[in-house]
């Protein structure tokens, strides 16, 4: 065999006698592989058992607790006004005017819609509205309107108090004017017949007086009888009680004439300005009951409060409010804790209706806006140690306990006597061992 020949086999022996071994580390590291994949039953019962259980805990603090009740309400105001009128001289009660819509502040002397071609005028007072205020007309209602026209520079005195007198036509007549207006008159039309009816009465005045002025220049004249002059002193004193009557009705007639309030183009609001809080009329449509409601006096907060809450809260307790849509905060009190109220066709959960007073006033942008109320029910007077409530446990023998977790990871229990509750915590005194803010107590396990 050739040296070349030998060579090549030397090279094949040689490849031959490395590759083996190479073979065989690959087998076994296969079977390395292999086992890595394969778990006994006692691995796999160990992988499936839940882990081991975390104590969870929580600081002991010492502070001022506070309980309070956090819920919702609206913002709406203390008083609302339905108003709806009634033009009775009027063919149709048709809406010929809308001049307010939801939402609008409504002023003292504004004119918010007209039916029939006739005005409804807004006037500031507490006494309603309830009869037509007329020439000669007396009463407490009548002294409220005095006041009225007073705050709008129409009025300055000049009739008795309660009595609608000539000052107070005069006042009628300036508001039916600066509203765009003629006013009405006590005959119903132009004053026409009311100008007829007193010229009337002067005349019979006038009579009167002249028939006195003849039977005195009879009297004056000489070589009259005795008998004569008896029955023209009978006569004068008959014409001088017709000339009385006279002037009383010529009077009257003045004063129980001219410019009127009627009923239905009035209304007395308590608190101005105001707001609208809702319109149901439409113009050229007839006249809806109710026509629109007034939002009148201070906004408040309207709060539903559960059966279940409502021992919680009572008239006086501090209130924060908070408007997440105005980004806004107020204080307020609990005015008024309502009685229990029951939907009979039980849509609306039972509850008590809870008013908010605010502090100051709350500015429109408030108006029906639904808000966060916190109502501070109780406080301790001094600062206390205080745990989560989960923290606190009770055992078979009536003691109240608290678990502590030392660094060391003992757990010591802790007889405590609880206190107030609120916020999810509870005042604490240890009875047996210590508690201070530097320990963790145990609140449950994860």
């Amino acid at each position: 065999m050739s040296d070349a020949s030998r060579t090549g086999v030397s090279s094949r022996r040689t490849w031959l006698l490395i590759a083996v071994p190479a073979v065989a580390v690959i087998m076994g590291g296969g079977g390395l592989l292999a086992s890595a994949f394969i778990r006994s039953p006692e691995e796999q019962r160990a992988d499936a058992a839940p882990p081991v259980a975390t104590v969870l805990t929580a600081p002991v603090e010492r502070r001022v607790l506070t309980s309070t009740l956090v819920t919702r309400g609206t913002v709406v105001a203390a008083n609302q006004v339905t108003i709806t009128p009634v033009v009775e001289e009027a063919a149709a009660q048709v809406v010929t005017a809308l001049h307010v819509k939801a939402g609008d502040v409504v002023r003292k002397g504004q004119v918010l819609a007209a039916v029939a071609g006739r005005p409804l005028i807004v006037l500031p007072g507490r006494l309603p509205a309830y009869r037509d205020l007329k020439p000669g007309d007396s009463g407490s209602d009548i002294s409220q309107l005095q006041k009225a026209f007073r705050t709008l520079g129409l009025y300055r005195g000049g009739d008795d108090s309660g009595y609608f007198g000539s000052a107070t036509k005069s006042a009628v007549s300036k508001l039916y004017s600066n509203s765009g207006y003629d006013a009405l008159r006590t005959d119903g039309a132009d004053g026409r017949t009311d100008a007829s009816a007193i010229a009337g009465a002067e005349d019979a005045v006038d009579e009167a007086e002249d028939a006195i002025a003849d039977v005195n220049a009879q009297l004056a004249a000489s070589g009259i009888t005795a008998t004569e002059r008896a029955t023209l002193k009978r006569q004068k004193a008959r014409l001088v009680k017709q000339l009385q009557r006279a002037r009383d009705a010529h009077r009257l007639l003045i004063a129980t004439t001219g410019p009127l309030l009627p009923h239905s183009e009035y209304v007395f609001v308590s608190a101005l300005p105001s707001r609208v809080a809702a319109v149901s009329a439409k113009v050229g449509e007839t006249v809806p009951d109710p026509f629109l409601t007034l939002a009148v006096g201070k906004l408040a907060v309207s709060v539903k409060i559960r059966p279940d809450q409502v021992d919680l809260v009572r008239a006086g307790m501090e209130v924060e409010l908070a408007s997440e849509t105005l980004g806004k905060e107020a204080k307020g009190t609990v005015g008024s804790v309502g009685s229990l109220v029951s939907d009979p066709k039980g849509v609306e959960p039972a509850h008590h209706l809870m008013r908010v007073d605010v502090e100051g006033t709350l500015d429109a942008s408030w108006a029906d806006l639904e808000v966060r109320v916190r109502v501070v029910s109780a406080e301790t007077e001094d600062e206390v140690i205080v745990v989560p409530v989960s923290a606190v446990s009770s055992g078979a023998d009536g003691r109240t306990t608290v678990s502590v977790l030392a660094k060391n990871g003992t757990v010591t229990r802790v007889e405590v006597r609880a206190g107030m509750s609120g916020d999810g915590y509870v005042e604490v005194e240890p009875l047996s061992g210590t508690l201070s803010e530097q320990d963790e107590v145990v609140v449950g396990k994860s």
